[in-house]
């Protein structure tokens, strides 16, 4: 899956912040510790048309999500 690739700082800047109306970023972490957001094709227009239309313009890279906790015994 391609995500958007950010800085711990550009986290930190976007992580919870409206885009649009019941429309936020919410950024994970994958196994390497680099921090994604992913914005739908549907999403795209809205995040132009905001104050983080930067977000748009961050390099996309392929997240692997890191592995689940051990399960429980």
């Amino acid at each position: 899956m391609l995500g958007y690739t950010l800085t711990p700082q550009q986290k930190d800047w976007i992580q919870g912040q409206e885009f649009a109306p019941f429309e936020c970023f919410n950024c994970v972490q994958d196994i390497n510790g680099v921090w994604f957001n992913f914005i739908t094709e549907q999403q795209i227009p809205e995040v132009q048309a905001s104050e983080y239309s930067w977000v748009l313009t961050l390099p996309q890279a392929e997240y692997i999500p890191p592995p689940p906790p051990p399960f429980p015994i």
